[in-house]
């Protein structure tokens, strides 16, 4: 596992906000800092990442790699981390008409409808 790769994939240690000490790396889903930024997340901004969530919840290290509904509802309902354009290209490429639902939203969250965090 990189360090510093969230469970969606992004690699912490390349963003800005990482490197100017605004903002504390992520974690895989079934790593325990995953809990530990949950935490830190709601805390300081009254909501979490809902990918995060769901891969903490699951005990998914990885979404693209160990997940069999990615990309899921999660992340078409953008904007971020990655672009819907990208996300259409894994479904071509892993054969998907469309994102298979997920079984429950994070905390309770549809998911359709992840909280912003900003």
């Amino acid at each position: 596992m990189p360090e510093g790769t969230g469970a969606c994939g992004i690699n912490c240690l390349v963003c800005g906000l990482f490197r100017q000490g605004k903002c504390g790396p992520c974690a895989p889903g079934d790593h325990p800092q995953a809990q530990q930024k949950l935490a830190t997340q709601l805390r300081l901004l009254g909501g979490t990442c809902p990918i995060l969530q769901c891969a903490a919840q699951r005990g998914i290290g990885h979404c693209s790699a160990d997940c069999d509904l990615y990309p899921c509802p999660r992340y078409l309902a953008g904007p971020y981390p990655l672009s819907k354009g990208y996300l259409e290209m894994q479904m071509r490429r892993r054969g998907q008409q469309q994102a298979p639902a997920p079984s429950g939203g994070p905390a309770g969250t549809p998911p359709d409808k992840p909280p912003r965090l900003h």
